[in-house]
């Protein structure tokens, strides 16, 4: 439609008569336990809060303070803090598993390499950011002096967040946990020592104190009926579920690489394969193992998804398929985004340090539609992968595996039901 009949639109309105009334509170409620190590499991529990407290959707987060215990002056940490400090991350509905995701570090901190640059450079909190901006925050003796780092220091310091952005926290209608006979619940397992802090000792250590929960909460019956009137009948939460399949060595000199998956899927979005140098000193560095060719056998039937296989000049547009976009949550900015490249991802990036392989498995790819996987129901024959590419030096090459599939919780009565995927 032209501008001029848009404007012409009988129905056009700038507003939205919407609003709600509601009190607004920035609320933190310490974690017990509020300290954790290298390679424990902390336990985050949702809090009931009154029966008119609701959570404000993309707001909640898991903040902490951080420090250093180290030989070196120079100590540091690696990009992207709240991502990489994370080892495994599980989300449970009263012990009911939704979502387990191995490798989660290295799952993440690719994902947010896609955020566009504005917002990338404003999510300090996460510890994303200039390198020397990092060191000012964690007291390394080499930090350089720069106005705009030592703002940012000023402004947080030593305190960091892990979001928690699972879909029903963010995309679904304001989180109420009074109206679920269910708690939900995350389980965070913490990563090694030697994969969050850069530092020449070997010894070096962090210490995590003052752990709580932090969110944005709105008091407000009216709304809080209308969330557990629709928590009373049955209801469907649709999420995409991540699962890391498999961690693979490879050495780097190989030029054929045969791969196989056997999990069954309802819908089946697309694999997802990151490799990792293991000698790699950068969270944001992904290596590019140079694919010439990808050839998929999808239960027992030869050349699927591509007829003569993905070529590496197909690789770009592949992976923009799921991944170039601002927003997964509306189908708007989603298509915005994708159409003017709204992503700090480019291709000689992609191609030198940001390195991925997507195989997409869905119909179409608008990221808006829940249910255009690919069926996989022959778990025996599965997915076979070969992938054929240049030679290089005799090297170990770490491959990890990650599917993403269309998924489903069910509440009926306000009580966990069951999830599908």
């Amino acid at each position: 439609m032209s501008a001029y009949g848009i404007k012409l639109n009988p129905y056009r309105k700038l507003r939205e008569p919407r609003g709600i009334k509601g009190v607004r509170q920035s609320v933190v409620i310490t974690n017990n336990p509020s300290t954790i190590d290298q390679s424990q499991q902390l336990l985050v529990r949702f809090p009931n809060l009154s029966n008119n407290n609701i959570i404000v959707p993309r707001t909640v987060r898991l903040a902490f303070d951080f420090e250093i215990n180290s030989s070196d002056a120079d100590a540091s940490i690696y990009n992207n803090l709240g991502r990489a400090i994370i080892k495994k991350t599980t989300i449970r509905i009263s012990g009911n598993e939704v979502m387990s995701i191995d490798d989660s570090d290295m799952f993440h901190c690719y994902i947010d390499m896609w955020k566009c640059p504005t917002e990338r450079i404003n999510m300090a909190y996460q510890g994303l950011g200039k390198p020397n901006m990092l060191k000012h925050r964690v007291g390394a003796d080499n930090a350089s002096s720069n106005t705009e780092d030592e703002a940012v220091s000023s402004a947080y310091g030593s305190r960091f967040c892990i979001p928690l952005d699972f879909e029903l926290l963010e995309s679904n209608m304001p989180f109420y946990q009074a109206g679920l006979g269910d708690r939900l619940e995350y389980e965070l397992t913490f990563n090694d020592y030697s994969k969050v802090i850069k530092s020449s000792d070997a010894s070096a250590t962090y210490v995590i104190k003052n752990i709580s929960l932090e969110f944005d909460m709105v008091t407000e019956p009216e709304l809080a009926r209308q969330i557990r009137q629709q928590y009373s009948g049955k209801m469907a939460i649709l999420y995409d579920r991540v699962l890391r399949h498999r961690k693979i060595t490879k050495n780097k000199a190989d030029t054929l690489w045969n791969l196989n998956l056997n999990v069954p899927a309802r819908s089946m979005k697309g694999i997802l394969m990151l490799f990792e140098d293991p000698d790699r000193e950068d969270t944001e560095q992904y290596y590019n193992p140079k694919i010439e060719k990808v050839e998929m056998t999808i239960e027992g039937i030869p050349n699927q998804l591509y007829s003569q296989g993905m070529r590496a000049y197909q690789q770009w547009d592949e992976i923009n398929k799921y991944f170039a976009l601002t927003s997964k949550r509306n189908k708007e900015t989603d298509i915005i985004a994708k159409e003017l490249y709204l992503t700090d991802m480019n291709l000689p990036k992609y191609l030198t340090k940001a390195y991925a392989l997507w195989l997409d498995l869905r119909s179409t790819d608008d990221n808006s539609l829940h249910g255009s996987g690919r069926r996989i129901e022959n778990g025996s024959e599965g997915i076979t992968i070969q992938v054929t590419k240049k030679a290089e030096g005799d090297a170990p090459l770490n491959i990890y595996l990650y599917i993403i599939q269309d998924a489903q919780i069910n509440f009926e009565d306000g009580r966990f039901k069951e999830v599908i995927f």
